[in-house]
């Protein structure tokens, strides 16, 4: 597929174009989108897992 796995526990890996890419799953990440931008991406039915939402109302980022 033109790309390049790297080694280490997770799937890593350049795309054709040396770009790093890192696969992660939605609902550990600090990271939110509005849950207008998840509809509209057909993502509505993720959801972030307690620890994440934690460790956003830490930094006063909680949804």
């Amino acid at each position: 597929m033109g790309v390049t796995m790297l080694d280490g526990p997770f799937a890593d890996f350049l795309d054709p174009w040396g770009n790093r890419v890192e696969l992660t799953t939605y609902t550990n990440i600090q990271f939110s989108k509005t849950d207008a931008v998840l509809k509209g991406m057909g993502l509505s039915h993720l959801e972030k897992t307690e620890e994440a939402l934690k460790e956003l109302g830490e930094k006063g980022m909680a949804p």
